[in-house]
């Protein structure tokens, strides 16, 4: 299978909120449920954005430096859990739509997956050298 780069994901997902958001307010016609789906899913997006610039800046330096990754994680996530009860608390938002807007990273590594699958195992071993 093809090997599954982090701006694949980043790429489908961005496809994901600009077409959900599209689909939501052609089917639902009401700005409420574009607004709780794109909410969520910028959300999602930025979130996982985050979560890689903070791997990245661990991981892939010279030295890891544990308590930067034990500082920016947590922080990442109350960040993220305050985010969303804002928005739940104070938006005019519909559930349903809200979750399936996040529930987007989900849904592209998925289809990323799906993707890699159908891909010739000819065009595989061209790019693998193989």
């Amino acid at each position: 299978m093809k090997e599954t780069t982090v701006s694949d994901i980043e790429h489908i997902n961005i496809a994901i909120l600009i077409i959900g958001s599209i689909v939501s307010i052609l089917i639902m016609r009401e700005f409420k449920y574009l607004f709780s789906f794109a909410v969520a899913s910028a959300i999602m997006t930025l979130n996982f954005r985050y979560l890689k610039k903070i791997i990245e800046s661990g991981f892939f330096s010279s030295k890891v430096n544990k308590k930067e990754l034990l500082t920016k994680l947590p922080l990442k996530f109350l960040m993220l859990i305050g985010l969303v009860a804002i928005v739940v608390i104070y938006g005019d938002i519909d559930i349903v739509f809200f979750m399936i807007g996040l529930s987007t990273v989900f849904m592209s590594v998925i289809i990323n997956q799906i993707i890699s699958v159908f891909i010739p195992a000819a065009k595989r071993r061209q790019k693998d050298g193989a």
